[in-house]
């Protein structure tokens, strides 16, 4: 299998919403094969044709994987998209659907499921992973990861001398390039093998790069402070990630950043990933699932840095042009104060919005923002302005508490509310008017508008 040594596969492109697709009655004349090539579909009895074709031919192009790799698992008919995604039943439906895909009749371990992979020999200092590959398509995959790392490198605001921490780190390819310019960097990963092969390169290289075997997570200095923290390719294992990113925020220092990279997060949600977060359902994921046991998750971008942010991040995307690989979030430690004006918004969420101007964005007639959820504030402010010539009525709503204010022609308002107890969202509905030409130049804005917000604070 050629892409043994790869530490995950790429994002999904996004897409219409996968559901269950029904069969023609034609269709039970074809093999599996021809079924699956015809609908673009696959069904669970189809997974282990799946799993013994990729783990014959891979990616290679011109076999019998062309025919599968486009295509989407029919999902069971018990399952419901309807769940709240931060709800138990949400997560037990996902860990019931691995089973399913894994063909096993137990629950997920990472400590079984993700643990040791078998690997051949190798030279782990000359030749570590995807180095040791042979295949057509290897020059293509090192180059991919090779701009990620350039990308990871860039974004991390790392000198000599700083602390860095990668979970998930595999051969930890980043991780020496940064030690290597006098980084120290921690790794963590639950392969004691992947382990042991980082500690090899440590002591070849003599650098500042010391392997732990752990958790994501679990911090290898107790409460060590760390300058950056990444994942690449690897946060999407996570299973525990609710805890994992309220665990990261204590890990992280002060003006430190960490960063998401390579991961599979659909800018909205896809046909492979057609839920908030769960099991990616494409074929190459699936085959995988059943190959390896692995927890394949994806997210879509709204939740993933929903989750972040409750957890008191503000985000950033990173965007690659050369490399999906290299695309991702940084996150650092939110400010008190949220303008407008800069704040980047996830693509669902932006589109509640009209695009930032120059000191804040106007609403649309339903606009919402997602707030930080910890217990590190108490009310919440939001300065406004009306720009219309007339009163413009607003409702807002933050979790249980609702009101509405009145604002006159050009009044600038800041409004107070109260955050005892936390919401996730913060709502704002008002009617919109598109203004009327300016008298110096008669040209029409022909947005319809709501109301101006500049700032939003914690406090």
């Amino acid at each position: 299998m050629t892409g043994i040594f790869d530490k995950a596969d790429h994002a999904s492109s996004p897409a219409p919403p996968a559901g269950a697709q029904p069969r023609s009655p034609a269709l039970g004349n074809l093999s599996a094969a021809q079924r699956i090539k015809t609908t673009g579909h696959f069904e669970i009895a189809d997974i282990d044709l799946l799993r013994i074709t990729f783990e014959q031919y891979d990616f290679t192009p011109g076999t019998p994987w062309d025919d599968f790799k486009h295509s989407i698992l029919v999902m069971p008919d018990w399952f419901r998209f309807d769940l709240d995604p931060m709800s138990g039943a949400y997560e037990m439906q996902q860990r019931q659907l691995w089973r399913l895909i894994a063909g096993l009749d137990r629950d997920y371990d990472p400590d079984i499921d993700e643990h040791e992979m078998t690997f051949p020999p190798m030279d782990v200092v000359r030749s570590p992973g995807h180095y040791m590959r042979r295949d057509p398509l290897v020059v293509n995959v090192v180059a991919n990861h090779l701009l990620a790392t350039g990308m990871i490198m860039m974004n991390s605001a790392l000198k000599p001398g700083d602390w860095a921490l990668e979970y998930g780190a595999g051969f930890a390819h980043t991780a020496l390039h940064l030690a290597r310019l006098g980084v120290n960097v921690d790794t963590v990963d639950i392969s004691e093998v992947l382990c042991g092969h980082v500690q090899t390169q440590a002591e070849f290289f003599k650098v500042p790069l010391s392997p732990f075997k752990g958790r994501f997570g679990w911090n290898p200095r107790g409460d060590k402070k760390y300058d950056f923290i990444w994942f690449y390719e690897s946060f999407h294992h996570c299973v525990d990630f609710k805890n994992v990113a309220r665990q990261l925020k204590q890990h992280l220092a002060a003006d430190g950043r960490l960063m998401l990279a390579g991961e599979p997060i659909p800018r909205r949600e896809s046909r492979a990933v057609p839920y908030p977060w769960g099991l990616r359902i494409e074929a190459e994921v699936v085959a995988v699932m059943r190959s390896r046991r692995w927890f394949e998750l994806g997210f879509s971008e709204d939740f993933i840095v929903g989750l972040f942010v409750a957890a008191g991040f503000t985000p950033k995307r990173v965007e690659c042009p050369m490399s999906i690989f290299g695309a991702g979030y940084i996150f650092s430690h939110r400010t008190n104060c949220v303008s407008m004006a800069t704040q980047w918004l996830p693509l669902v969420e932006s589109e509640s919005w009209h695009d930032a101007q120059e000191d804040g964005r106007w609403t649309k007639d339903h606009s919402y923002l997602t707030l930080d959820s910890t217990e590190t504030f108490r009310n919440l402010e939001l300065d406004v302005i009306n720009h219309h010539p007339f009163n413009q009525a607003v409702d807002l709503e933050y979790g249980r508490t609702k009101f509405q204010i009145d604002l006159q022609p050009g009044e600038r308002k800041t409004i107070a509310i109260p955050a005892g107890t936390k919401a996730p969202q913060l709502h704002i509905r008002c009617a919109t008017h598109i203004p009327a030409p300016t008298a110096t130049t008669g040209v029409s804005d022909t947005r319809p508008l709501g109301i101006y917000v500049t700032e939003l604070r914690y406090r």
